[in-house]
């Protein structure tokens, strides 16, 4: 005769297997789940080695899967960082000059940069003095302002 226990799933903190609240797979559940395993086994039929090997293998797989996509995370927004930095820089050489940049009819117009901002998008935007405001990737030429 086997027995099962119930093992809870979720937790207050929203870690647990079926939490749809957070996307992460914690330990927890994975080893609650191996220890009820094993305390449920009967005497006359244990899981076998190779079983328990392939369990903590893929444990072991899992966890280095997650440690790698929390590294990736940093990574890419370590870029977003130096990326805004970069292009804020690039900006701040525009500041006081007349630039030349294509409207969105394929026309040409022209305004002096007033000021340099990140758009919450990411991208990098100049602020005319007109008030008209300009993605940095639409420049198409830089000249002096005339005073």
């Amino acid at each position: 005769m086997t027995t099962t226990s119930n093992v809870s799933s979720t937790s207050s903190s929203g870690t647990g297997v079926m939490s749809t609240s957070s996307a992460s797979f914690g330990d927890n559940p994975f080893l609650k789940l191996l220890t009820e395993q094993l305390k449920n086994q009967t005497p006359l039929e244990p899981v076998d080695n190779e079983s328990f090997m392939n369990q903590m293998a893929s444990y072991t797989s899992m966890q280095e899967q997650r440690d790698l996509n929390s590294n990736m995370l940093k990574l890419l927004d370590y870029q977003g960082v130096l990326a805004r930095a970069q292009g804020l820089s690039q900006g701040s050489a525009l500041l006081g000059k007349e630039v030349t940049f294509a409207t969105e009819g394929g026309k040409t117009s022209s305004g002096t940069v007033d000021s340099i901002y990140v758009a919450e998008s990411g991208d990098v935007r100049l602020k005319l003095t007109d008030g008209k405001e300009v993605d940095l990737r639409s420049v198409l030429g830089i000249t002096q302002a005339t005073a």
